[in-house]
């Protein structure tokens, strides 16, 4: 491993160190609000607003490995602020979303699709809810505005817009969560069926879910999506598995920040489903390569 390479992992692991600090600068000293930046909102934490910027302070804390450090007061602190979003159907949102939606809703409904508003919602449910089973804590409301029946899940996957894997798998993603932390009986089930017609969609060339001709950054983001549902679901084996790294390695997608991770999220998980053994060194290369492009900034 050559000096410069060495320094980035260097700097990787004093991240872990470092961002807590930056964290607590956004925190707000009374309540489980942070700040959207270091230099100043809009808003401040005297609005009604926040929901998604403590939801991912939340994950970064995890995916350090820094949660279970965090006081328990501290924890119900940030559980109570995400709770103070849930309405009276279960779902979660942040007002000042909401409210900027009113152009996007008239868009979708011109379009037959559904408003942007529900999938806004139900984004902001499943991520609210993912946080707060990591604090180990429970809604106040049951979340059931979901498909449950087979019928439902069919008419439910064929109105998503396939054509834009990346939206269209982020909400297949959200079904399979809230399926699988339902009280629903028969949830194996219908997660099943579920995964079964989303496969029908699977291109067997590429190994990515979609209808149509999309671009390749939109044939990985989407893949990414898929592959978090089904981890979610705790059903993370799919087909193709190589086409779907041979896609990923001929790729740079480096267009913007989602790009870069979601590439090695799904270049993780096919190269578990391969146990290591197919173009793994250049699965190693292209990881180190990102680490640079992550330094830069």
């Amino acid at each position: 491993m050559d000096t410069l390479l060495s320094k980035k992992i260097e700097w990787l692991h004093t991240l872990k160190k470092n961002i807590p600090f930056f964290l607590k600068k956004i925190q707000s000293k009374k309540y489980g609000f942070f700040s959207y930046s270091l230099s100043g909102d809009i808003y401040d934490e005297k609005n009604k607003w926040g929901l998604g910027n403590t939801v991912f302070a939340i994950k970064i804390y995890y995916t350090l490995g820094l949660l279970d450090n965090l006081p328990k007061k501290e924890k119900r602190i940030l559980s109570d602020f995400i709770k103070s979003f849930q309405n009276t159907d279960g779902s979660f949102h942040d007002p000042i979303i909401k409210n900027g939606l009113f152009l996007a809703n008239i868009i979708s409904s011109f379009k037959g699709l559904e408003s942007y508003k529900n999938q806004i919602i139900r984004a902001e449910t499943r991520q609210s809810l993912s946080a707060l089973k990591l604090l180990n804590e429970k809604p106040i409301l049951e979340y059931q505005n979901f498909p449950q029946t087979e019928k439902d899940i069919l008419n439910y996957i064929e109105k998503l817009d396939w054509k834009k894997p990346w939206g269209a798998g982020s909400h297949f993603s959200h079904l399979l969560f809230f399926l699988h932390n339902s009280n629903l009986k028969n949830k194996n089930k219908l997660i099943d069926f579920s995964i079964n017609q989303i496969n029908r969609i699977q291109n067997s060339r590429d190994g990515s879910w979609y209808k149509g001709k999309p671009n390749p950054q939109q044939k990985i983001n989407g893949a990414m999506k898929i592959i978090t549902g089904l981890v979610a679901a705790e059903k993370y084996s799919f087909n193709y598995s190589k086409k779907l790294i041979d896609l990923c390695l001929s790729e740079k997608n480096n267009r913007h920040a989602c790009d870069n991770f979601n590439i090695v999220y799904v270049l993780k998980y096919a190269n578990a489903i391969n146990k290591s053994n197919y173009r793994y060194d250049e699965i190693v290369d292209f990881c180190y390569n990102r680490l640079e492009t992550y330094h830069n900034y």
